[in-house]
């Protein structure tokens, strides 16, 4: 196998797993603090946002670990700026898409009139999620497009 689709196919593999582990932590919160039942109706319920939302995180880590991986074999110089891309925001948008679950958690620690606040705005805080991953996911296409990163011209066959 070529490294160009060794780096393509990790890259798509990353991407895959961190998706699905994202909703495996989400599924198995949701389970832990509520009931199981109770996270595969809101799976069932919310899946056009959890898909969403993971779907744009696992992209985000896939075209990360794309950007880390040709970085490693171009000269240092010419993308030092791409270094600290990705995971940031992918952690702001996970949080923004979270965020509600604490009307879980609050009530326990005496903070329930929290709880109606991020219930009421939960689609919303998950909307916003979604925003941040598309900003990002456009953000980092347009710096592997800036740099010349796309495959065809970094590997030469």
């Amino acid at each position: 196998m070529s490294a160009r689709n060794k780096t393509i196919l990790r890259s798509v593999f990353i991407g895959a797993a961190s998706s699905a582990g994202l909703l495996l932590i989400y599924f198995t919160l949701v389970g832990l603090v509520q009931s199981w039942s109770h996270a595969a109706d809101l799976l069932k319920n919310d899946y056009l946002f959890v898909g969403a939302i993971s779907g744009g995180f696992g992209t985000q880590l896939g075209l990360y670990s794309y950007i880390r991986s040709i970085k490693k074999m171009l000269p240092s110089g010419r993308l030092s700026i791409l270094a600290t891309s990705g995971t940031g925001t992918s952690s702001v948008s996970m949080l923004a898409c979270c965020l509600h679950h604490l009307g879980d958690v609050l009530p326990l620690i005496g903070i329930s009139g929290a709880t109606l606040f991020f219930e009421q705005y939960r689609y919303p805080l998950m909307s916003v999620g979604i925003g941040v991953n598309i900003v990002t996911i456009i953000l980092m296409l347009r710096m592997i497009n800036k740099y010349g990163l796309w495959p065809r011209y970094v590997f030469v066959e």
